[in-house]
């Protein structure tokens, strides 16, 4: 490295002054640079923190210019001297002469003020990005992969040397990665292709499974019910318990549509309205038993009373005036009503009048009821009466607070009916007629 300074010539003093020749120097080598030049170059190229472990090339071009090489080195600036007050005779200027000469010899540095090194850009990476896609399948990479990768771009010119980064991170981490183009369908591995396909045909296979298993219940479930309706469960046995007076005729004809029916098939409830509408019967139960027999249990109603209708014949009734039989004859095991009755048929209600009266033929004390041989029934107003005998006749009222009547009715019979022909004990205050 060589180095000619440009030595500036002195300004003219009152008397001419023959001008200097500029002579070239030789220039000094690397050793006799000053130490506070390097200091100047290492603080210029170093970091603040690690300075002294950073190596320098001193064939980089900002060296020269610092250095005053090349074309563009800055100019030697010469030291100003200051002027004597007289005139410097021709020793004087001789001597300052000689003085130039030896300082032109010496070169000042002066850096520029802002001398801050070029960035130097950083090589261009190629960076293979694989973050969440929702994808799947992971992409395998391997050594021959990577092989590949790094041949394609030393192919391309790559200035890195072919050298190929791959980050794998998550694309939220970061907004500078930009994600590769989707790979069609042409470049795809093979293997990820397979595995694809793979996972596809295992789903379906899972769903083939379940539909199967589907289909093979519902298919077990609809032969089992084919097999237990068919003829082999049937209805070939009826029991029927708890009927005496209940039609049999009506009882037969619903004991014969259960015959022959599958078993499971059987409709309890329905058998059991069938049975409730005979007019004997008071509550039905049906239940069945695997695999052919049906159980009907019948609790039939109990007769209390009876009254002749305007066809002269009789109607037996319960307690809540429900006609359970018409019959020709009288039934002399029932307490017998009297009055306007009505031409009722069977299974039908007579009233509420024929209700009370039914039912206060059972609430009669067995004194009462020894001497009683009928009672009377008002269909109009609802009044109550009991013949007593063959002479007396008792006037009970409306069907209300009947236990107080009969207390007072049984004290008037334990005391004698002989001589009274009519007895009200629908009040407190007993009345008596006699005859």
């Amino acid at each position: 490295m060589s180095m000619e300074p440009h030595v500036a010539e002195r300004p003219k003093e009152k008397r001419p002054v023959p001008p200097v020749t500029q002579k070239p120097i030789d220039t000094p080598g690397p050793e006799v640079v000053p130490d506070t030049v390097l200091e100047e170059l290492l603080a210029a190229f170093s970091e603040p923190e690690a300075a002294d472990a950073k190596s320098f090339d001193f064939d980089d071009p900002s060296i020269d210019r610092l250095l005053g090489l090349g074309d563009d080195a800055p100019a030697i600036e010469e030291p100003k001297k200051s002027e004597p007050a007289d005139e410097p005779n021709a020793t004087t200027t001789e001597a300052s002469n000689a003085v130039d000469a030896s300082a032109s010899s010496t070169v000042v540095l002066t850096p520029p003020a802002t001398a801050d090194p070029p960035a130097t850009p950083n090589p261009p990476r190629n960076v293979i990005v694989i973050g969440d896609d929702d994808r799947p399948d992971a992409l395998y990479l391997d050594e021959e992969a990577g092989s590949r990768l790094r041949d394609v771009h030393a192919d391309e010119g790559d200035e890195t040397g072919g050298r190929s980064t791959i980050v794998i991170s998550d694309l939220d981490e970061s907004s500078r990665i930009e994600t590769l183009p989707a790979r069609s369908s042409g470049s795809m591995d093979p293997r990820v292709r397979a595995r694809r396909i793979a996972v596809r045909r295992a789903k379906s296979r899972k769903r083939l499974i379940w539909v199967a298993i589907g289909a093979a219940v519902v298919l077990v479930l609809v032969g089992a019910l084919a097999v237990l309706a068919s003829s082999l469960f049937d209805v070939r046995n009826v029991d029927v318990q708890g009927a005496v007076y209940t039609d049999p005729q009506q009882l037969s004809s619903i004991v014969a549509g259960v015959h022959g029916d599958p078993i499971l098939l059987v409709d309890t409830r329905q058998i059991e309205r069938q049975l409730e509408s005979i007019a004997w019967v008071e509550s039905a139960r049906v239940s069945t038993q695997f695999p052919h027999t049906v159980f009907i249990d019948i609790r039939e109603r109990k007769p209390i009373a009876t009254f002749a209708g305007s066809d002269g014949k009789y109607r037996v009734v319960d307690r809540d005036g429900r006609v359970l039989d018409v019959v020709d004859g009288v039934p002399i095991d029932y307490m017998l009503i009297t009055g306007a009755n009505p031409d009722v048929d069977r299974g039908q209600f007579a009233g509420r009048p024929f209700a009370s009266a039914a039912q206060l033929a059972i609430a009669l004390p067995p004194e009462i009821r020894a001497v009683t041989k009928s009672i009377g029934v008002d269909a109009t107003t609802g009044d109550l009466t009991l013949q007593l005998g063959d002479k007396t006749v008792a006037h009970l009222g409306v069907a209300t607070d009947m236990s107080g009547k009969l207390v007072r009715l049984l004290s008037e019979v334990r005391g004698g009916l002989d001589g009274i022909c009519a007895l009200d004990v629908s009040t407190s205050e007993i009345s008596r007629t006699t005859c």
